[in-house]
């Protein structure tokens, strides 16, 4: 049996070593999340500063046309004295640690973001280090306001390793864009709001199935043009990549962890882009099939599964039509859509479901066959009578269907 998922920053890499050479990224939070002890948000618009920006102001400046949007919106965050105490108290880490090295922090209303390089081993693991720096900047806080009183942190911290080439610098390139983002969250709440039990009819009506849901949920109620491309017609580049390689040592099986080549990843153009290996004609029939019917209102629907699906579904975004994407897992209490698919969301174009049986994991899920063939189906469902019919060899039309509604009947809790 499996045991309960608890969600917490206390959760580390398995067999990792925390005073090992290595670059990571590091977020601590306060325990109270809900007034911004550590800056405000500041929003350029029109080349005019505004501090404090509060969620009611940008929210009726979206009403009234005004636009947060990436292109015509610069934003940062003004630290408050006690988040000046908290960077005062990071610059003083490398002092008390030779071995370690700051290369960025961004300070948020309530959650602080730093990339350290560990250079050589530490004395004693990261996590202390981190601990000395809160108490730290607690300290100086305290000294500074003349008070006993200080905003209490979260326990723990949330660790991401850095090991390939390339996440460096989208690290750096995360932190000076969150100030935009907590702005275009703030302008557009319910399209970055998790919702955790969504009903849907599904196949005619005949079964009403739930989803947790993140997005717009108004694309459902326009036409939907279902993709779905076997991976004969269509394939991404793929190249060897590198990270951690968790190895069992010792009688009794310790883990480690070591470096070398851990499976394929896509070859990625210098702009990022995926590298496309091959493109057969069934693929362009299919594309331009569903480009045709998006141009005239439609929506794309896709479980993103193959490559030439997920091929299909960034381009359709490049276009400027909506999409509707599917997966195999649920959403975090805390998440957002990452990457470029965060402008997609705010701009209203992007809507992600997950069926309710399938919750979301800490763990890595991978998408199985099952998973494929029930997500396929839901599409189907879903876009209707003009629907791409599925035939997956050996298994039946009433095999998939049960795989599908297993996804989406589970019982209330």
């Amino acid at each position: 049996m499996r045991s309960e998922i608890k969600h917490r920053m206390t959760r580390r890499l398995n067999g990792w070593d925390y005073c090992q050479r290595a670059i990571y990224s590091i977020t601590v939070t306060l325990a109270d999340r809900s007034r911004p002890w550590l800056g405000h948000l500041v929003l350029a618009e029109n080349g005019e500063l505004r501090n404090g920006v509060e969620n009611d102001e940008l929210r009726n400046g979206a009403e009234q046309g005004a636009s947060v949007a990436a292109q015509e919106c610069a934003a940062s965050v003004s630290p408050t004295p006690f988040g000046d105490a908290v960077v005062a108290a990071l610059k003083e880490m490398p002092r008390l640690f030779p071995q370690v090295r700051l290369i960025e922090w961004q300070v948020m209303p309530e959650h602080f973001h730093f990339i350290v390089f560990v250079t050589s081993p530490l004395p004693k693991p990261l996590g202390a280090l981190i601990r000395g720096f809160k108490a730290g900047a607690a300290k100086r806080w305290k000294a500074l306001a003349g008070t006993s009183e200080c905003p209490a942190w979260a326990d723990g911290f949330q660790d991401t390793i850095l090991f390939r080439e390339g996440q460096l610098r989208a690290e750096i390139d995360y932190l000076h864009d969150n100030p935009r983002r907590l702005a275009e969250k703030r302008a557009n709440p319910e399209l970055f709001r998790r919702v955790a039990a969504v009903s849907l009819p599904l196949d005619g009506g005949r079964l009403i199935g739930r989803f947790e849901a993140m997005g717009n949920l108004s694309l459902l109620n326009r036409p939907l043009v279902r993709v779905q491309c076997s991976r004969r017609y269509f394939a991404y580049r793929r190249v060897p990549k590198s990270g951690p390689i968790m190895a069992r040592h010792g009688t009794e099986g310790t883990a480690m962890a070591c470096h070398g080549t851990r499976g394929l990843k896509i070859a990625r153009d210098s702009e990022g882009n995926p590298i496309i290996e091959h493109a057969a004609p069934e693929y362009e029939a299919i594309k331009e099939g569903v480009f045709a019917a998006a141009s005239h209102g439609a929506v794309v629907i896709s479980p993103c599964i193959s490559d030439g699906e997920r091929e299909i579904a960034r381009e359709a975004m490049n276009r400027g039509f909506r999409l509707v994407a599917m997966r195999n897992m649920g959403f975090a209490p805390i998440q957002k859509p990452t990457g470029w698919l965060f402008d997609i969301c705010a701009q209203g174009r992007l809507l992600l479901l997950a069926p309710v049986a399938w919750p979301y994991s800490t763990q890595e899920k991978p998408m199985t066959r099952f998973d494929a063939t029930a997500l396929n189906r839901i599409c189907q469902w879903l876009a209707g009578e003009d629907a791409v019919e599925i035939n997956y060899h050996g298994m039946t039309p009433s095999d998939i269907d049960r795989l599908a509604e297993e996804a989406v009947l589970a019982k209330t809790p």
